[in-house]
Order: structure tokens, then sequence, then C-alpha cells
């Protein structure tokens, strides 16, 4: 879990190196990036990972991502919380079959740290 907020801190880090009209932009490209992930296990134990139920959250994801690019970005900061929800789905369901023991912790305190600096970007008019 500390290590989803260290890099965390290290993707705001890095996201404070683009131009600020950038800066929502490369949190939905990282949202894909993390959304892309839970498949690749999927696909990797095909059997218990469910890939079709996978490649339609990290779809769905991805979109509400880019909608949120167009429309606010709160609905980015909303898809956030939703793939934490996803990665908390992932840590007490059997959907986590075939995924390494921590990553959904990782992941889960990753997406809530982004969530809210996403929220935040928002609220300083970013």
């Amino acid at each position: 879990m500390l290590m989803g907020l260290l890099a965390g801190g290290i993707t705001m880090g890095v996201a404070a190196v683009f131009p600020e009209e950038l800066s929502f932009a490369f949190f939905a490209v990282v949202l894909g990036l993390a959304a892309g992930v839970y498949p690749g296990f999927a696909m990797a134990n095909s059997e218990a990972g469910r890939p079709l139920i996978q490649w339609v959250a990290a779809v769905l994801f991805v979109t509400l991502g880019m909608v949120g690019l167009w429309v606010s970005p709160l609905i980015l900061a909303a898809a956030w919380v939703l793939h934490a929800f996803w990665d908390f789905l992932h840590h007490t369901t059997s959907l986590g079959d075939g995924v390494p023991e921590g990553y959904p912790g990782f992941c889960l305190s990753y997406d809530l740290l982004l969530a809210c600096f996403v929220t935040y970007m928002w609220a300083a008019g970013a």
C-alpha cells in the first residue's frame, strides 16, 4: 500500500513537468495504463482470470477517462475512484485469481491518491 502512495507521488511529480493544460490528459493516459494491467493478468491465466470481464472493465475505465477530458475532470477523478473499487473487488473476490497478492492493495492506494489529486487540480482551477 505504501508503494502505491510512493508511485502516486512519482506520477504526480512527472505530471508537474507537463504544461498545466496537459495534466488531465496525462492522468487519463495513466488511467488507461492502469486499466490494462488486469486484462494482462487475466490473459496470462485465462481459466481463472476472466479475460472478457477484465477487458470490458478496462474499456469502461478508459472511456470514462476520455469523457472526463471532454466533459469535466470530475468524471476522470470518478473513473480513478471506480478503478480503486475494481482493485478492492480483486482483493476480496475471485476476480483476484491469478493476480499477484500485493497488487490490488498497491493499485488501490495509487488510484485513490490520483483521484484526490485530480479533484484537487480541478478545484484549484487547473
